[in-house]
């Protein structure tokens, strides 16, 4: 990111080229804070890297986490039954 402030439209570029609704809704909710000026709305380059931020995750699908768990559960159980024999 190499300007301070961002249109709409360049913004929705930055994050991936997000549909026009799902930015507003970005805005709307707060989960992205906007910079008005005048009739105008930008977004800031802090905003945004803040966003990807704090919306970034290491976790999977739901469940996804949770089911990887399980497996692994499951195979160590079994390779202790296993040995047990």
């Amino acid at each position: 990111m190499d300007r301070e402030l961002y249109s709409i439209e360049q913004a929705r570029a930055l994050l991936g080229g997000i549909a026009r609704n799902t930015l507003y809704d970005l805005l709307r909710s707060g989960a992205l804070a906007s910079v008005p000026i005048g009739r105008r709305r930008f977004i800031s380059a802090r905003a945004i890297a803040t966003f990807i931020a704090e919306s970034s995750t290491t976790d999977g699908p739901d469940g996804a986490v949770a089911a990887v768990g399980q497996a692994v559960e499951v195979r160590l159980s079994g390779a202790g039954a296993a040995k047990r024999r």
